[in-house]
């Protein structure tokens, strides 16, 4: 059965609560005390406080075995949105993220709380299946792998890493020079993605070839990407890594490491954003699939999983915005 349209009553509190929300944003960027010549030496200066401060937070870490937090980047953001009079707007299109991330962080907590069994062989036997009998991990480090941290290692970290910091600077730069060109997109479909990987989690815990290694399920499994942690003096990523305490150890299906890449690339086709972006975003997806199962921490058959949860999420938004484009306009009879 399809679903009722939304009466005028629904239209006119939708596009009521919009407008308030705009008024709002419009008052708190465009607040007569901060147009002054001395609210906006104010407001300028508060920003060149708050960036200084992302500075030394993401140096400190540097220095201290962390990679480049996404912390100090959103703050190095509202640092710039401060600066140019746009906070109200960063407030308002921004949300989203933070949505994200106590989603995530409220699965990180639960999985293991739930006491959920955690599943190992479906993955094992599809990758045995895609590698014509020898897991696809297991052949990478046969081949690749000499015991210790070279430029292929530190690249696979780079790439592991990417998931983290990438994303968020490909919406920052579309938010922020390409008139938001796609920006409700990119984060509205890594919401998406997110979410529906998060209830697989919940629903079917999968852990990653490191996991069952440990287990004695599979081969040995060298730990890439702690040791190289380690040889990077990273040293306070590399006690986390592995922790379940600090993060989802078994959400291996489906990988979000290969379904945020691919997101951001559906995003930079479809907005037509500057042909090396694009060039880039893909050399950077095809990098992300092969360190995550060369170092062990997903299976092949978990990014292929991963790629089809992206172009799902994408349908989904891509749908949500064509519904919304053909929402009938209230009868002028209704709004007189």
């Amino acid at each position: 059965m399809a679903a009722e349209a939304p009466t005028s009553a629904e239209r006119r509190l939708k596009q009521g609560w919009l407008a308030g929300v705009d008024r709002f944003v419009a008052r708190l960027d465009n607040a007569p005390a901060s147009q002054t010549a001395a609210g906006a030496r104010v407001r300028k200066g508060v920003a060149v406080l708050v960036g200084c401060y992302a500075v030394v937070y993401l140096a400190q870490g540097a220095l201290h075995g962390s990679l480049v937090s996404p912390v100090g980047l959103i703050m190095l953001m509202i640092a710039f949105a401060l600066y140019t009079s746009r906070g109200g707007r960063f407030m308002r299109d921004w949300v989203p993220v933070l949505v994200g991330l106590l989603a995530y962080a409220a699965t990180v907590s639960a999985v293991p709380s739930f006491g959920l069994n955690v599943h190992y062989w479906p993955q094992i036997d599809a990758d045995r299946v895609l590698g014509f009998g020898t897991l696809p991990t297991t052949w990478l480090q046969e081949h690749l792998y000499h015991g210790r941290t070279g430029p292929l290692e530190a690249f696979s970290v780079a790439m592991y890493v990417s998931h983290f910091v990438a994303p968020l600077v490909l919406a920052f730069a579309i938010w922020a020079f390409w008139q938001n060109r796609g920006f409700s997109d990119l984060l509205f479909g890594l919401l998406a993605v997110s979410i529906l990987a998060n209830i697989t989690f919940l629903l079917a815990p999968t852990a990653p070839p490191w996991l069952a290694s440990e287990h004695g399920l599979i081969p040995q499994v060298q730990p890439i990407i702690k040791n190289a942690l380690f040889d990077l003096d990273l040293n306070g990523l590399a006690l986390r890594k592995g922790d379940a305490s600090s993060y989802n150890v078994v959400a291996a299906v489906p990988s979000l490491h290969v379904a945020w890449p691919i997101i951001c690339l559906l995003v930079i086709r479809k907005h037509r954003l500057p042909l090396p972006l694009f060039a880039a975003q893909a050399a950077l997806t095809l990098g992300v699939v092969f360190a995550v199962v060369y170092t062990g921490e997903h299976y092949l058959v978990d990014a292929i999983i991963g790629a089809v949860y992206a172009l799902v999420a994408w349908a989904l938004v891509q749908w949500a915005v064509g519904a919304r484009r053909r929402t009938p306009a209230p009868l002028a009879a209704e709004s007189s």
